[in-house]
């Protein structure tokens, strides 16, 4: 989770980032230590969100969240996202 060099466009598209950034307020805490330490659109950044969202901690000196905390927050993002979409009016159904 800790290379900050990998992009978030491996695995989020730009909407998807822009969901995050406006996720990210919500996910963080008042103090520094609960605060996404990683650069925005990196990798690690959007993990780290997505790991708050799955009920992981935050704190870096407990341990890094695991597959079922990343799961369990990408379904949370997931519903979050499809949300955002309709309220954006980008999301269109067709048969």
């Amino acid at each position: 989770m800790d290379n900050p060099q990998l992009s978030a466009e491996l695995t989020f598209c730009e909407q998807q980032q822009q969901c995050l950034s406006k996720i990210q307020t919500s996910v963080e805490g008042d103090t520094k230590k609960l605060q996404n330490p990683y650069p925005r659109g990196c990798l690690p950044w959007a993990t780290w969100i997505i790991a708050r969202l799955g009920g992981w901690s935050g704190y870096i000196c407990q341990r890094p969240p695991g597959m079922p905390t990343l799961v369990h927050g990408l379904r949370q993002f997931e519903s979050i996202f499809l949300g955002w979409k309709l309220a954006l009016g980008g999301l269109v159904y067709t048969r």
